[in-house]
């Protein structure tokens, strides 16, 4: 029999173990990488919604790995792309740390750079995919729709945000 327990060592209450399966570990919320990958275990284990799980990409960063076009550019950096050997787009390869990073990729892409996880999804060409550390149990792949989805989602929030501050200051001339 398997015991659920957490890090804490406090006790879950019938509340907070609704809905989850005997055995599985109650959803914590770390920082950094290791929330990335817990929040991508959890997503995997149906423990958080995939809206949840888009959230936490968003809010985290990760390492894209690839090479400088020009030795003396920053601005040339060209992202390592692997094709998915079930999936057919090819996905721009991200990770949560560089420990993830395996030695084959570090020597074919060996600069990496550190970026917000929307601002990674926004950079991705249309047609592309993203992988969050290809290869692992720690990871997932987002077809080209999925990233296509998750930045127009966004687009769509800051417009709304946007028209409701507008039409506040409108109604409000305090607020002007």
């Amino acid at each position: 029999m398997t015991e659920n327990t957490d890090s804490t060592g406090a006790e879950s209450t019938a509340a907070e173990t609704d809905g989850m399966l005997p055995g599985q570990a109650q959803y914590q919320d770390p920082e950094g990488a290791a929330a990335l990958e817990e929040a991508i275990l959890a997503g995997q284990e149906g423990r958080i919604t995939s809206q949840e799980l888009v959230a936490r990409i968003c809010e985290s960063e990760l390492l894209s790995v690839g090479r400088l076009l020009d030795e003396q550019d920053p601005a040339s950096f060209q992202a390592l792309v692997l094709k998915s050997p079930d999936g057919d787009a090819a996905v721009a390869a991200t990770f949560t740390t560089a420990d993830r990073v395996p030695q084959q990729l570090r020597d074919t892409a060996p600069v990496m750079v550190k970026a917000g996880g929307e601002a990674t999804l926004r950079s991705i060409a249309q047609g592309y995919g993203l992988a969050i550390n290809p290869g692992s149990d720690m990871g997932l792949e987002l077809g080209p729709e999925g990233v296509a989805a998750i930045v127009a989602a966004y687009d769509q929030a800051a417009a709304n945000a946007a028209a409701a501050g507008a039409s506040a200051a409108n109604e409000d001339p305090q607020a002007q």
